[in-house]
């Protein structure tokens, strides 16, 4: 996690989470979740209102991760691997409660 990588996206107001990775044999017992929360205290923590990921559309159980946590599609696409594309997701906080 970190800034974004493209330079059109503000880094003043976004924080890209680069990658979660979780062997498959931990899969469903809260890896996942517990990095994501991270990234999210990280959002918080430098007052960033945006998340900002890339999920290669062929990898569905990512992108229902994500999902779940509030990710959203913005429209942008970029080429990856199996003429699949990366697709780009959002994740947009609520103010701190």
């Amino acid at each position: 996690m970190g800034p974004p990588l493209e330079a059109d996206v503000d880094a003043a107001t976004v924080g890209q989470l680069y990658q979660i990775h979780v062997r498959p044999g931990r899969w469903g017992q809260g890896v996942g979740g517990r990095l994501h929360a991270a990234f999210v205290q990280f959002l918080r923590d430098g007052s960033l209102a945006t998340g900002l990921l890339e999920a290669w559309e062929g990898n569905s159980r990512a992108q229902g991760f994500y999902a779940r946590h509030g990710w959203k599609p913005d429209g942008h696409r970029r080429p990856g691997p199996g003429n699949a594309s990366y697709v780009r997701l959002c994740l947009d906080l609520d103010p701190a409660p």
